[in-house]
């Protein structure tokens, strides 16, 4: 297989597609056969290392950013820029004031004018990167393969730039200024209290999207359309009890959509994840999105060979994630799910 077919079949591999003559079965399968050609030996690894890291590259910065935009489209305007571009955005100003103005306004009364500006701001990227190790006598055995690598790398940058929005809005939110009414917290998942926290913020979008790890969804549990009592069962909606019958969480919660953000620990012990599961946040949709991601620039991928012959491969890329406005959207906590030790929030 040459390079230029391997290019192709990552490509295809990454983005799960299939070209003429293959299945997106087949395609995973002639990926590794193509890596097994390329890099079968260590010699042959060492001569092709930096034309399969340059694929590797193509194919994960041709898969994150649509990840990445799938998954935060709702609510997140998302920039792809190149290697050190400015990623400007745009503010519309006046449209707060312009509400004010709307429900002070008398009959016959003096009508004060105002125009909706915009104001243009930069959102800064930095490096969020990490590393692989990848043992020869491993790889050779089939133990161990770089298209696990690959995988690995093109799953670790999308999670990164979750990370980096929840990073901005847990910044958001500690700075200060936040009203009592966009947010809620309580013992255990209140239908109620999250819905007084949607209609706060549903004043400033079509609708809105709520955000959380994993544990918090699974907390929610069924929407009940009619709550339970002492002698009858509540009735949910079937669409709810399909999507926990098959995924284990719901996906729509009261017409609003509930976006999964990728949950991991930080180490091996399995005791301190990424992301506070006790928090969800909820952000409005439809009209200026409120939280700005920017990816800048190709990932960067370099190697290091250690004194057992194995290498270690590290991978970074450069994103940034910011929020436009404290008022506009807003935050449940459920203190029954464990949080953090070193969590900054508290209400």
């Amino acid at each position: 297989m040459t390079l230029e077919q391997f290019r192709e079949i990552a490509l295809h591999a990454a983005k799960g597609t299939a070209p003429a003559n293959y299945t997106t079965e087949t395609v995973n399968a002639a990926f590794v056969d193509g890596l097994r050609e390329l890099a079968g030996t260590v010699n042959k690894f060492m001569k092709n290392r930096y034309d399969i890291y340059d694929i590797i590259i193509e194919a994960a910065d041709e898969v994150v950013p649509k990840r990445v935009i799938s998954g935060l489209s709702a609510f997140a305007e998302v920039k792809v820029v190149g290697e050190g571009q400015k990623a400007m955005f745009r503010r519309k100003l006046g449209r707060q004031r312009a509400k004010k103005f709307l429900t002070q306004v008398g009959i016959s009364g003096v009508y004060e004018t105002f125009r909706l500006d915009t104001e243009t701001f930069e959102v800064g990227a930095h490096a969020v990167g990490g590393g692989a190790t990848l043992d020869f006598q491993r790889m050779l055995d089939g133990a161990e393969s770089l298209a696990d690598v690959m995988e690995i790398i093109t799953e670790g940058l999308t999670d990164a730039v979750f990370l980096e929005v929840h990073k901005a809005l847990s910044a958001a939110f500690s700075s200060g200024n936040f009203p009592a009414a966009n947010k809620a917290t309580g013992n255990a998942f209140n239908a109620t209290s999250m819905v007084g926290v949607m209609n706060t913020v549903k004043a400033y979008g079509d609708n809105v999207a709520i955000f959380a790890t994993p544990a918090f969804i699974a907390s929610m549990g069924p929407d009940a359309i009619v709550a339970p009592t002492a002698a009858l069962p509540g009735v949910y909606a079937p669409e709810d009890i399909e999507a926990i019958h098959n995924t284990g969480l719901i996906r729509i919660f009261r017409g609003a959509a509930v976006v999964q953000i990728p949950q991991s620990f930080v180490d091996e012990t399995n005791k301190k994840t990424w992301i506070d599961d006790q928090y969800a946040y909820i952000l409005p949709t439809g009209r200026e999105k409120v939280v700005k991601v920017v990816l800048e620039g190709p990932t960067q991928i370099v190697d290091h060979t250690n004194k057992d012959n194995s290498l270690e491969i590290y991978a970074w890329k450069k994103m940034g994630a910011a929020i436009l406005t404290y008022y506009n959207w807003g935050i449940y906590q459920n203190t029954s799910l464990a949080g953090h030790n070193d969590t900054p929030y508290g209400f």
